[in-house]
Parts: structure tokens; C-alpha cells; sequence
């Protein structure tokens, strides 16, 4: 048996050949471009645009560049879905069986989707601030940029763990994907600063991802020193290992359990 172990490199190639395959099954170059990435672009231009509406200048250009990197985090937690797909397909038991841990597997179900989101944030960040009247301090805002990947992989993690509630709970996919990410939208510095919040969702927006890499980003903006900014960074890559050891252990006790039951196969 042990010489059909599959190594977790071979795991990770094989992960990310499948998820090249399925976005180009899920998309043309066009009906990406011209239909997703369109539509993300536009959503991040409501909320810019409302914010400035009702604000200043300085209001819209904190709403353009929260609902940016949001952006990444909408797509990456889409791997709640693609989680929950492989018990609506019945092909979760032969994952669960197949010759390495099942673990990696899932993780890697929805990493398209992440790589989308990084793209997707860095267009919104590039693109909109000069179109909407707000640009932004370049070169300076460069260095934000290789923060979007943290975002992205913070919010992937946090993704997997409702992922895996949803593999138990088949029926409630869509409202953990909307509640999941709907309260990062409202409380973690996205369009109004945390600090306005009460303390008890303060406290949770600490815990949240996305909270502290929009921190970094801004304090990027903003010019702040180094330490600050490395401080939110390191904050953000707290809450990714966090979220990412919770998913682990939510996988695989949800599928040991779901072993031992019988109750792998089709989900309802």
C-alpha cells in the first residue's frame, strides 16, 4: 500500500493542471474578460461612486480601494462551492479513498478561482483609480500590490473551512458563501473603517480575513514606515495560518466521520 502513497508535490501539480482545465471550461477568454471581470470591475465602481456620492474625495478613494481587494476575496471563497461539488457529483468517496491524504485534495479544489481574484483585485487597483478621479501615489502603490496574493490566500483559507461545513451540510452552501462573506464586506475596513464599528465587532473583524492586508495596503497608501506596515502583514498571515489549521481539521474530521457513517456519497 505504501508504494501507491502520492507525494503532496505530485498532489499540488496535479491540483493545479485540473484547476487551469476547469476554468477553461468554465470560460473563454471573451466571456471572462467581457462578462466576470467586467462585472467585478463594475461592482467596485458602484461602491466607489456611491461612496463619493455621499462622501469626498478621499471617501470614494477609500471605498475604490477596499471594494479592490475585496475583489479577491469574493473569488476565492468561491471554493466553498467547489468543495461542496464533489459530494453533489458523488465523487467525494473516491477522493476520500484515493492513495494520499484527502486533505491537500480539497484545498485545492477552488484555486483557480483564487488565481482569478488576484488578477481581479490588481485590474481594479491598476485600472479604476485614474478612470474614477482618485489615482493613486505610484510608484509608492506598486509595493501594495504583492499584499493582493495575501488577501487572496488569507480569504481561500477562511473559504475551505465553510467548505467543509458545507460538505456535512449540503443545503446551506449558498448562505454560508453569502454569509460568509457578506460580514467582511461590512465590518473589516472595506467601505468604513473597523474603528467604527462596536468592540464586539471589532473583535471579530481581527479574526476575519482581509481585515488586517486592507490595513496593509492602505498604510502602503498612506506612506506609513515599514514596521506598520509589515505589523498588518504579519497580522494577515496570522489569520490565514489560523483559518488554514482549522480547515485541515474540519476536513478531515468531517470525512473520517462521514467514513465511518457511510454517508459519503450524494449530498441534498
Amino acid at each position: 500500500m505504501s508504494a501507491l502513497r502520492v507525494s503532496p508535490v505530485e498532489v499540488t501539480r496535479q491540483s493545479a493542471i485540473f484547476a487551469v482545465e476547469e476554468m477553461r471550461a468554465t470560460h473563454t477568454w471573451r466571456t471572462y474578460l467581457f462578462g466576470w471581470l467586467l462585472r467585478l470591475i463594475l461592482q467596485t465602481t458602484f461602491f466607489s461612486l456611491a461612496a463619493g456620492y455621499f462622501g469626498t474625495r478621499v471617501t470614494k478613494q477609500y471605498a475604490l480601494v477596499g471594494n479592490a481587494i475585496v475583489l479577491g476575496c469574493l473569488e476565492s471563497m468561491i471554493v466553498v462551492l467547489m468543495m461542496a461539488g464533489e459530494r453533489a457529483t458523488g465523487t467525494l468517496p473516491l477522493l476520500a479513498t484515493a492513495p494520499t491524504s484527502h486533505v491537500p485534495i480539497y484545498l485545492g479544489r477552488g484555486l483557480h478561482w483564487m488565481a482569478s481574484g488576484m488578477l481581479s483585485s490588481t485590474v481594479a487597483l491598476v485600472v479604476l483609480p485614474p478612470l474614477l478621479g482618485v489615482p493613486l501615489p505610484w510608484p509608492r502603490a506598486a509595493v501594495a500590490l504583492p499584499l493582493i496574493p495575501l488577501v487572496c490566500v488569507t480569504s481561500y483559507c477562511y473559504g475551505c473551512v465553510l467548505g467543509a461545513v458545507g460538505l456535512r451540510h449540503m443545503g446551506i452552501i449558498w448562505l454560508l458563501l453569502n454569509l460568509g462573506y457578506l460580514p467582511i464586506m461590512a465590518f473589516c475596513g472595506v467601505n468604513v473603517p473597523v474603528s467604527f464599528w462596536p468592540w464586539p465587532l471589532r473583535a471579530i473583524a481581527e479574526i476575519m480575513p482581509v481585515t488586517h492586508g486592507l490595513m496593509a495596503v492602505r498604510a502602503v497608501l498612506a506612506g506609513s514606515s515599514a514596521p506598520a506596515v509589515l505589523g498588518d502583514v504579519g497580522l494577515e498571515a496570522a489569520v490565514g495560518i489560523g483559518w488554514l489549521c482549522l480547515a485541515c481539521f474540519a476536513l478531515s474530521r468531517i470525512v473520517r466521520r462521514g467514513i465511518a457513517a457511510g454517508t459519503l456519497e450524494f449530498g441534498n
